[in-house]
């Protein structure tokens, strides 16, 4: 039996139900819908049609039940993406949202007072600084991945001379944080926007 896809914040019965709720409560979540194994492919075309015109960009990430494929572009990646994950996790619904471009990316987590902040430039979570307590301890090497303007990744390494994170990224990182009540996974755009990428309860 076909199952229809899911809008955000609809997220109801999936893993991703925190962060439905988390864009139902206003925090900064991209826009997607969740795609089942028996959801018609006409439809998952049609909804990114929809979104590539609503959020004006033609590039997407696509979060299966273990990792995500970032920078896929145009509706005849995207279902062969979504069977290469389903190859991998055949039950599990696949949340495909608008692709942020991202120039540092991480985690948060902890409660509080406690926060423990692990930050990467670029896409990608690959060499980690991590920010606790007020304490900054920066990854000797750091690779970041970047974007081509094709839509092709390129993964670059930088070798010392790094500064920590700016104090304002940081400050909007906790904000964050604290509005999530969780665990979170977050994105800085290229114009300092803070996203919410990821959040788990406590």
């Amino acid at each position: 039996m076909d199952q229809p896809l899911k809008w955000l914040p609809d997220a109801s019965g999936t893993v991703w139900e925190p962060l439905g709720r988390a864009m139902q409560a206003g925090l900064p979540v991209p826009a997607g819908f969740i795609v089942f194994r028996s959801t018609p492919e006409q439809e998952v075309r049609a909804a990114y049609e929809q979104m590539k015109i609503r959020e004006r960009t033609h590039f997407v990430a696509v979060r299966g039940a273990t990792h995500p494929l970032l920078n896929v572009i145009g509706p005849d990646p995207l279902i062969h993406t979504l069977r290469r994950l389903w190859a991998e996790s055949p039950a599990a619904p696949v949340l495909v949202q608008r692709m942020v471009t991202s120039i540092w990316c991480g985690k948060a987590q902890g409660s509080g007072t406690h926060l423990k902040i692990t930050a990467n430039e670029g896409m990608l979570l690959l060499d980690p600084d991590t920010y606790e307590d007020g304490h900054v301890v920066l990854s000797p090497k750091q690779r970041r991945m970047i974007r081509h303007v094709d839509g092709t990744p390129k993964v670059v390494e930088r070798d010392g001379g790094r500064e920590p994170i700016p104090a304002e990224l940081l400050a909007k990182i906790r904000e964050l944080a604290g509005r999530a009540s969780s665990n979170i996974g977050w994105a800085i755009d290229d114009l300092e926007k803070i996203w919410l990428l990821a959040c788990e309860e406590h």
